[in-house]
């Protein structure tokens, strides 16, 4: 008969080698997203951006994010509010960007992309598009 013992051990194993499993799951699949030119070509816009360089500092890192929800938002060859938590050597913030894929070249275009602040998460800065405020669905 196995002791008690041995048989916490053993869940604890198991518990420990599930939990990396799932944590290097959702880093590689992280990896694949950040590897995409929607995704570079937004962070390069970001990181590029006068006034966001001079409110959050530089270097302007990217975050993990939340694989659940923002890859709800990918559809009919758009991506619609897709949101980046940044960071910089001043300040903390969501950046958040809409992009689609234009039919005839297999390109992704990012139409739109703003920053929000920590500290002020009510205002956005337009880093592209126009002034006319769309919908997030953040």
């Amino acid at each position: 008969m196995v002791s008690m013992k041995t048989l916490v051990k053993t869940a604890a194993y198991i518990a420990v080698g599930g939990i990396t499993a799932a944590l290097i799951m959702k880093v590689k699949l992280e990896d694949k997203i950040r590897q995409q030119p929607y995704y570079k070509d937004s962070l390069k816009l970001l990181r590029s951006h006068a006034g966001a360089i001079q409110l959050l500092g530089e270097p302007i890192k990217d975050l993990s994010f939340d694989m659940g929800i923002e890859t709800q938002k990918f559809g009919g060859g758009k991506i619609d509010g897709f949101e980046v938590p940044v960071k910089g050597s001043l300040s903390r913030g969501k950046y958040y960007f809409w992009a689609e894929l234009s039919d005839g070249q297999q390109q992704w275009i990012i139409n739109r992309a703003e920053l929000a602040l920590a500290s002020d998460p009510d205002r956005r800065l337009l880093i592209k598009g126009t002034e006319e405020r769309r919908e997030s669905s953040a």
